[in-house]
Order: structure tokens, then sequence, then C-alpha cells
């Protein structure tokens, strides 16, 4: 007796094939070039060239629209309640560490800080260097990211008020 599967195999042999590329959207926090970027970007506009996770989810949820760069940029000028920001953890962004982080462009430390290699940050500033590449994502790193230390970001995540 022929196997389904068999038949199946027997009907495409020798059978032609065409295919047809078509575009598909892909959502930004699914591009791993984008994702990858946004992180090596965020380190090379950070002090010191590295960030904790907690602040590394601050600016990557941060970034991802105009209204919530806004909303950020304000609580960083004192026009608005730390308490205001809610931050969700994006999950594209452990997905960017762990690439990142494998291509040599990062290094972990303790599990808590990421910062930028040599390599990475030569890949960094040939993203930052690229003024057509990035803009939005460029101009708010380099407005928010040095002010937003370490202190400010954990009571944004603890959704304290600063005083």
């Amino acid at each position: 007796p022929m196997l389904p599967e068999s038949a199946f195999l027997d009907a495409l042999e020798g059978a032609n094939f065409s295919f047809t590329a078509r575009p598909e959207p892909v959502a930004g926090d699914l591009r791993m070039s984008w994702g990858i970027s946004v992180v090596l970007l965020s380190l090379l506009y950070s002090r010191g060239k590295k960030a904790s996770f907690l602040k590394l989810q601050f600016l990557a949820h941060s970034i991802r629209t105009e209204g919530s760069r806004e909303q950020v940029d304000a609580v960083l000028r004192g026009e608005r309640k730390t308490s205001e920001v809610h931050v969700r953890v994006e999950p594209w962004l452990n997905r960017a560490v762990a690439f990142a982080h494998g291509l040599k462009y990062v290094e972990l430390s303790k599990g808590k800080t990421i910062t930028l290699t040599p390599l990475g940050q030569n890949v960094a500033s040939s993203i930052d260097a690229n003024s057509d590449v990035l803009q939005h994502e460029r101009a708010f790193l380099n407005n928010v990211a040095k002010r937003a230390t370490e202190k400010i970001v954990n009571r944004i995540w603890r959704m304290e008020t600063l005083l």
C-alpha cells in the first residue's frame, strides 16, 4: 500500500516550482537590525557608554513613538511627574542585547549592566554618523540618554514621584 506521504512526494518529484517575492511588513520591534541599532545608540549616548537593563528597557519603551518620546522629555525637563510615565517591558530588547552580545558589540556585567565594547563603539559611531537613518531615535537619545540617570529611571520604574 502507498502511504499518503509517498503519494505526495511522488507528485512533487519532477514538478516545476516558481516563487514570487512579495513585501511583507514587519513591525520595527521585530527587526533585529533596528533593535540592535537602538541598543548600540542608547549605550553610545549614555554616560560611560553603559547602562543598566532597566535604563535600556526605559529607553527602548520611550523611543518607540513620538508621544512617548515627548512625554519622557517633559519629565526630564521637570514639566511632568515621573509617576506619570508608564513604562512597559519591551520583549524585543533582550533579543537585541543577546544578538549584540553574540556579535561582541556589548559586554554584560553581573547580568545588570551592559557596556559597549570597542567594536560596539565603532559600529554605534558608524550608525550615528549616517544622518539618513534612525533620525528620530538619534535625536531622542542625544537629548535624553545622559539626562535619564539610573536614579531617575529607577524612580520611574517604581512609579515614585520626584520631589
